[in-house]
């Protein structure tokens, strides 16, 4: 018997890096600027600033966890090395789940900016064929070759970050020193977390260079370079982002397109659409990645017999996980044109938290195993990191997103119904490993 077809390990560096940008370029950062000034006006900076110092722990804690595997999964491979099985499906499930979110609200933001441009794109049938054609090519471009998908993300996170550039230099000049000062006293603890979770979900997603380590070269070396480079190079374009908003705008927080408001007081109409048109890559980008991350942790799943074994096909001219692809893209696109879903932006955030919480227990644990897999990124104290990293995003999680836990809970359960009907299947025989 013929071995079953497997991934090709094609991702270089600079492909994982760009993965990371674009996974954290993203509408995050095109909204945070105004519902961050709502919440904690001139604290913003201060709000930015907890939320880098708060990510810094996370970012070193995945690093050395990606240091130690190969394989496809990230987070979820984490905590099935280290966690019981119910808590390491969970990560997997939640994750999937929360990019299946993602893929919804910035499809729905596409269209919403897209609609600037050819107003009757915003609703009906025309906002229906306008999120399928998007799924359609994006989803094309992922299936037929992991290449091909970094060429694609590779040449967006060039045009984002030539966006984020100009968009800083052009505002920078016009930025008014007295609109930066802090006038308004501290935000109480609800408040100043909610802003501080809008701040860590435009952070999160650098996890999906994880997840595509199967596909790299050298993932163990790779992977932690690529996440620490990535989160330091986001932090300044969050930054010069949030300087020009606030420098430049009268009220920050009364326009939902910040960026874009920004461009229309200082250059009309033309300025304007500019920064529209820079939006529309910022979140193709973002969706991109999403697009190839969001199947490969089905694939994992079924890869360690907590989904389907189906879920795990590899197509053997591709090599690429078809039918998790597909799958994947038709629930993502589908939600979005069943509702524009921008509410359910803070319980996708709330299922990554999750994720991220189970991942420091498991490096915890690690910490206090002898035949834990030897890391290449040696983090110092990695215990004791881990288990404050796991305390601090609790205490976020439940005071910026207690309303979003029944959800979750729901949205648990049905995942493992799932995996319960998958594990009474009957088994289609030994599976070929690379």
């Amino acid at each position: 018997m013929s071995e079953a077809p497997h991934l090709v390990r094609a991702l270089r560096r600079r492909d994982l890096t760009g993965i990371v940008l674009n996974a954290m370029i993203g509408a995050g950062m095109l909204a945070a600027p105004a519902k961050v000034y709502a919440l904690a006006g001139g604290w913003s900076f201060v709000v930015l600033a907890a939320a880098a110092l708060a990510l810094t722990p996370l970012i070193l804690c995945f690093a050395d966890l990606s240091s130690r595997f190969s394989g496809t999964g990230g987070p979820y491979l984490y905590a099935r090395a280290a966690l019981p099985a119910l808590p390491a499906f969970a990560v997997g499930w939640l994750m999937w789940f929360s990019q299946a979110m993602s893929v919804a609200t910035l499809s729905a933001l596409f269209v919403t900016y897209l609609a600037g441009f050819v107003p009757a794109l915003e609703s009906g049938a025309p906002r229906y064929l306008t999120i399928g054609l998007l799924g359609v090519i994006l989803t094309s471009i992922v299936l037929v070759g992991i290449r091909q998908s970094a060429r694609a993300s590779n040449v967006l996170i060039v045009l984002k970050l030539g966006f984020v550039l100009a968009f800083a230099a052009a505002g920078v000049g016009f930025v008014q020193a007295d609109r930066l000062a802090i006038d308004t006293s501290l935000p109480t603890a609800v408040p100043f977390a909610q802003a501080l979770l809008i701040y860590l979900f435009a952070y999160s997603g650098f996890e999906r260079g994880s997840v595509v380590a199967g596909e790299a070269r050298d993932p163990q070396r790779d992977v932690p370079a690529a996440l620490i480079g990535g989160v330091a190079a986001v932090t300044f374009a969050y930054a010069a982002v949030l300087l020009v908003c606030v420098g430049v705008l009268d009220s920050p927080a009364a326009n939902d397109r910040p960026l874009a408001e920004v461009g229309r007081q200082l250059f009309g109409d033309a300025g304007a659409i500019a920064v529209s048109a820079g939006a529309l890559a910022v979140i193709v980008g973002t969706i991109l990645v999403i697009t190839i991350s969001m199947p490969r942790m089905l694939l994992a799943l079924s890869e360690q017999d907590q989904l389907p074994r189906w879920l795990g096909h590899v197509h053997p001219r591709w090599r690429t996980p078809h039918v998790a692809i597909v799958i994947s893209s038709i629930l993502g696109f589908g939600f979005a044109m069943a509702s524009d879903l921008l509410t359910a932006l803070t319980i996708a955030t709330a299922a990554r938290l999750t994720g991220y919480i189970l991942c420091c227990i498991s490096l915890w644990r690690m910490s206090r195993r002898a035949d834990a897999p030897e890391p290449r990124f040696s983090l110092p104290y990695r215990g004791p990191i881990a288990l404050f990293t796991a305390a601090l995003f609790t205490g976020v999680l439940l005071l910026g997103a207690t309303k979003e836990l029944p959800a979750l809970l729901v949205v648990l359960v049905a995942g493992l119904v799932l995996w319960v009907f998958s594990r009474k299947a009957p088994s289609p025989g030994p599976r070929n490993s690379p």
